[in-house]
């Protein structure tokens, strides 16, 4: 595996998915602006049942398992990261966005706990993708 090359390819998929992101914002917070704040309770159960599911896929997919040095793989493999990330990135954008408006004085540790978690999940998707590289 020429694990420099799948390094900045990793690297471009995570800045597409942070792009990808802040670009939902606007739309995101001009659909979460009609939910009251009755709704916002459930909405939030049911916006973390979904993240704890695209958790689970996320790792439980492993680099090490894909065929990074066929095309195909490669490409289902950082397409497959890409989608878990953008839907995790997306969850935790919703939370964030629904905390600020039925949480004001909450919204700043959630932002940055979620900053955190989604960092985290970056490093271990390069963590990953150092190890399977390092078997191989």
């Amino acid at each position: 595996m020429k694990l420099k090359k799948h390094l900045k390819e990793n690297v471009l998929k995570n800045l597409v998915v942070i792009l990808a992101t802040f670009a939902f914002y606007p739309f995101l917070k001009n659909a979460l602006d009609e939910v009251n704040s009755a709704q916002a309770g459930n909405l939030l159960m049911v916006i973390s049942m979904f993240l704890v599911t695209v958790c689970f896929a996320n790792f439980e997919f492993t680099y090490e398992k894909s065929q990074m040095d066929n095309k195909l793989g490669k490409w289902l493999a950082t397409g497959s990261t890409a989608i878990f990330m953008f839907l995790i990135a997306i969850m935790l954008e919703i939370i964030v966005i629904i905390i600020r408006t039925v949480y004001p004085s909450l919204f700043g540790i959630f932002f940055v706990i979620s900053a955190l978690l989604y960092l985290s999940i970056v490093i271990y998707d390069f963590w990953d993708l150092i190890q399977s590289s390092s078997r191989r």
